[in-house]
């Protein structure tokens, strides 16, 4: 299954993301990448990859993109990717299972990998886990966090709190994983 999603993910990587996005929103934004039916029938089957358009304007230098694990009563920033924008347009391709977390930022100098592959949540323990993604598109602000992608798992089979995407930290859960994004006018030094 994991050379299948490999496979496929090298697929999509090599189309060209000036093709997906569109008309371009006004201001900074994330939202889910828009592909063909077939390419979209395709991408349900794996439904622990998913791909996401973010649009910078001038005022956006550097971005960062934090992995958070619920544990021990608390959300912890397990891992960071981050970088210059070098790009108006770049797309985020997210694989994101209990336990590990594969990231790939593609724009149209190519792409680069990240890879968390050990992740310590008790996602697997979970009796339900709610899984949310953004489905419209999101305003971005600098030095604003956004939530792009919560995983959250409780020991019964009912959630008490649905997912908020601003505040996935006010879920009450056992477990989880959060992915958000983060841009600064600042320029990496």
């Amino acid at each position: 299954m994991k050379k299948c999603a490999s496979l496929l993910m090298a697929m999509l990587l090599t189309l060209p993301l000036s093709a997906c996005s569109g008309t371009k929103e006004a201001g900074m934004s994330i939202k889910p990448s828009q592909f063909s039916e077939e390419t979209t029938e395709v991408l349900e089957i794996f439904d622990e990859i998913q791909f996401f358009d973010v649009s910078f304007d001038e005022s956006a230098k550097s971005q960062k993109i934090s992995v958070w694990v619920y544990r021990d009563g608390q959300w912890h920033e397990d891992g960071t990717i981050e970088g210059e924008i070098k790009s108006s347009d770049e797309r985020i391709a997210v694989q994101l299972t209990d336990t590990s977390f594969d990231l790939y930022l593609l724009d149209e100098t190519g792409h680069t990998q990240y890879t968390y592959p050990v992740l310590e949540t008790a996602l697997e323990d979970s009796a339900t886990v709610l899984n949310w993604k953004i489905e419209e598109p999101v305003p971005v602000e600098l030095d604003q966090e956004v939530a792009f992608w919560v995983k959250t798992g409780v020991e019964d089979h009912s959630m008490r709190t649905e997912v908020e995407p601003h505040d996935f930290r006010s879920v009450q859960c056992n477990a989880g994983i959060a992915v958000t994004l983060t841009v600064s006018e600042q320029e990496i030094e």
